[in-house]
């Protein structure tokens, strides 16, 4: 039996339908019968009010309870419920709740070592105590005055505790009413002193808040709650966080007291003015002194509360500069480390520079060699067999006599070396068109 949506948004805890239907709750209020006699009305009827008791607790953040708060909780009329002794029994069997004055002594004891520790390690006092209660268990107005912890509600308050308190109040240290009027304007429900008590002790216990007691009247009490500022930081209370608390205490007195003391200093200025109305100088100067001493006492504490803000500042600051200071040392000796894993030295770094640089110069010389020996002579030979099969091609049988002239470089023009008598016996193989050439561009060439 969940609850529903309504059961928030009212305020109030809304109870099941058939509260309202007299016939089923008379059946329901009385006691149980032996469970052999009707096994599906006993189970029905007991999961009943286990429902309706871990709902109303964890509505209401009242983890601990006793059989007689639950006897005045769930009373209709004049009638109350005759069953709730057997339901506690069965919570108790089912390790749903758990005696307030045991989870005093070790919240953090789990079930599996409850036995135990209750059997070897408990001491003389807490076996007197059962021996008391085994002494006077007939006595049913003792009984229903023991307070018990229901574990759920624990549960359930402290997980409010954490989602909507710390966030808004890390790295502080706060007094235990303090905690609890901040809790209330967050309006995270907890029913008493004594509940938001064991909540923060299970919240000790798991390592999420740090505690320091104080003793008043023989009774131990939660004195300071320290809320760190990330998860794995130390929540033992140090001498330097008490002195950063008394910081902030006396910051926020003197803020108090220069509220106080503006508005005395504005209600002396008032009668001043209404007694000058009246003509009364000697009242009015006597208010204007009053007045002026206020101011010089403003001054005062406004210095005082500018000197506090400056150290707690400087505290903050400090506190940051440790934090960086912290990662610089981390970041270095890491670096170091894989430094000095990896064999990154400035000399082994040279080295390896220059040889790779002797690599790369070798590498190009081979492929120069190899481009100008191979490649090279590659093509030129490439280039007489093409030329070889166009002459085949157009019927030469023989070889031009250009062919035959001797280059001196890939890069450079050929040097053609001729004697005239060559010169002559080529122009006379030309062929020349009819009066393409004149008579005495003729004679000029024999003459030649």
């Amino acid at each position: 039996m969940a609850l529903g949506r309504e059961d928030t948004e009212n305020g109030e805890f809304k109870f099941p339908p058939c509260w309202k239907d007299n016939a089923v709750m008379q059946q329901r209020f009385s006691t149980f019968r032996a469970r052999h006699w009707n096994v599906q009305e006993y189970d029905t009827k007991m999961n009943f009010w286990t429902e309706l008791i871990g709902n109303y607790l964890r509505f209401n953040g009242r983890p601990i309870v006793s059989l007689r708060d639950l006897q005045l909780l769930f009373m209709r009329g004049d009638q109350l419920p005759a069953c709730l002794d057997t339901v506690i029994l069965e919570l108790q069997q089912r390790k749903q709740i758990r005696a307030l004055s045991e989870f005093e002594y070790d919240p953090g004891n789990s079930w599996s070592g409850w036995l135990v520790n209750s059997l070897v390690k408990r001491p003389l006092s807490w076996g007197w105590l059962k021996i008391k209660h085994s002494v006077v268990a007939e006595d049913l107005e003792a009984s229903t005055l023991v307070e018990w912890i229901h574990i759920d509600a624990l549960n359930s308050t402290c997980d409010a505790i954490v989602e909507k308190a710390l966030p808004e109040c890390t790295g502080k240290l706060m007094h235990f009413d303090a905690f609890k009027s901040f809790c209330k304007s967050q309006q995270i429900r907890i029913h008493s002193d004594t509940d938001l008590y064991v909540s923060l002790l299970s919240l000790n216990v798991r390592h999420i808040v740090g505690l320091e007691f104080k003793t008043e009247k023989g009774i131990r009490q939660i004195h300071l709650v320290k809320i760190p500022k990330k998860q794995g930081d130390d929540l033992n209370i140090s001498q330097e966080d008490h002195a950063v608390h008394n910081l902030q205490n006396t910051q926020s007195q003197l803020l108090k007291q220069l509220e106080s003391l503006e508005e005395d200093i504005k209600v002396n200025d008032d009668k001043a003015r209404q007694y000058l109305k009246e003509n009364k100088r000697q009242m009015a100067k006597t208010y204007l002194r009053k007045r002026h001493l206020l101011e010089k006492n403003h001054e005062r504490r406004s210095v005082a509360l500018h000197n506090i803000e400056s150290l707690l500042s400087s505290v903050d600051e400090a506190q940051n500069s440790g934090v960086v200071l912290d990662a610089y040392k981390i970041g270095s000796n890491t670096l170091k480390k894989v430094l000095s894993e990896s064999g990154l030295k400035y000399d082994n770094v040279d080295e390896v520079l220059a040889d790779v640089r002797d690599t790369l110069d070798q590498h190009r010389e081979v492929q120069d060699v190899m481009s100008n020996s191979v490649v090279e002579s590659a093509v030129s030979l490439d280039e007489d067999q093409l030329e070889n099969e166009l002459r085949e091609l157009c019927g030469e049988t023989t070889p031009s006599k250009l062919n035959n002239l001797p280059l001196i470089n890939n890069n450079q023009k050929p040097q053609v070396v001729i004697t005239d008598e060559e010169l002559i016996a080529m122009l006379d193989d030309l062929e020349v068109e009819n009066a393409s050439v004149t008579t005495s561009s003729t004679k000029t060439v024999t003459t030649a």
